[in-house]
């Protein structure tokens, strides 16, 4: 048995054109986390952003805060890109955080609402276990960035170009050794968790969510024999970038900014990692089963 978590923070989609259906879902998910007599904190600007009618449901049993207070545990209600968010908020207080999904995929918001009753139940009654996941920190010479010590990233890092006309070149080393010069319109720098996220996308390996790895992928290479590479998660990543633009883009978990190609970028593991709540039972193949379909029949 682990903690049973009494101060849970609640996190929502932050977006304007939530929908009706997915703020209520938000409130039947906190309406369950009360009757475990667990005490729930919310932002007070999600809060500021629900309808009157869900203020009124909620003003009862949460407590408003500007500065993420103590709490056992934080809830990210939503889709993988709610939890990431709530990740980066988390940062490194090593506060465990479960995923509702009330989404569509999911793979970080992999408790589904539909019976979510049920798993919430085993979670506040500490039936439940903890995965810990690597985040990767880019570090830049550029001093105007808000990159640095102060983001990092756990699904991946990529470079982009910022126009549809020209691909980059890409001069990569890890840990000071040269590797290649990728031609192409991107390069994907992944953690495990990441791996069925964007690089999967791309044609990147799936790995198991706790392996000690780092992936690296081209987006849509200009030679065919540019292959995804795993590297251990110890390595430290440098970047060069030429650009005919003379920028690019780097965006960490969907949140970018323009660099100029004199940056010289390092990638490496960050100094603390994300606690992910599992239910008891539940593996990472059934995830893959569930939302990759594999092994499933589709033929009609």
């Amino acid at each position: 048995m682990q903690l049973q978590p009494q101060k849970i923070a609640v996190f929502g989609s932050v977006f304007p054109d939530r929908s009706a259906e997915g703020e209520r879902r938000f409130c039947d998910v906190c309406a369950v986390i009360s009757q475990y007599r667990a005490q729930i904190y919310l932002a007070e600007a999600f809060f500021d952003s629900l309808s009157r009618s869900s203020k009124d449901m909620l003003r009862p049993m949460a407590i408003l805060f500007d500065v993420l207070p103590p709490v056992d545990m934080a809830f990210s209600i939503g889709g993988d890109g709610t939890f990431l968010r709530t990740a980066a908020v988390i940062g490194s207080s090593n506060i465990p955080v479960l995923g509702v999904n009330t989404g569509r995929l999911g793979f970080l918001a992999d408790v589904p609402y539909k019976g979510m009753e049920e798993t919430l139940g085993e979670i506040l009654r500490g039936d439940y276990r903890t995965e810990s996941r690597t985040l990767l920190e880019t570090v830049t010479e550029e001093s105007s960035t808000p990159f640095g010590y102060e983001i990092r990233a756990l699904n991946e890092v990529a470079i982009l170009k910022q126009e549809t006309a020209s691909m980059l070149s890409i001069h990569a080393s890890i840990n000071g050794e040269y590797l290649t010069t990728y031609q192409a319109d991107g390069l994907i720098v992944a953690t495990p968790t990441g791996s069925t996220a964007y690089a999967l996308s791309i044609g990147g390996p799936i790995l198991m969510p706790t392996s000690s790895s780092i992936i690296l992928a081209a987006i849509a290479p200009h030679s065919l024999t540019s292959r995804p590479l795993v590297v251990d998660d110890n390595s430290r990543i440098s970047l060069k970038v030429e650009s005919r633009s003379r920028n690019f883009l780097v965006s960490m978990d969907g949140e970018s900014q323009i660099f100029s190609e004199r940056s010289a970028i390092e990638i490496r593991k960050a100094d603390y990692s994300i606690q992910v709540v599992k239910r008891i039972g539940t593996t990472f193949f059934d995830t893959l089963r569930d939302k990759l379909m594999w092994g499933a029949d589709l033929r009609s």
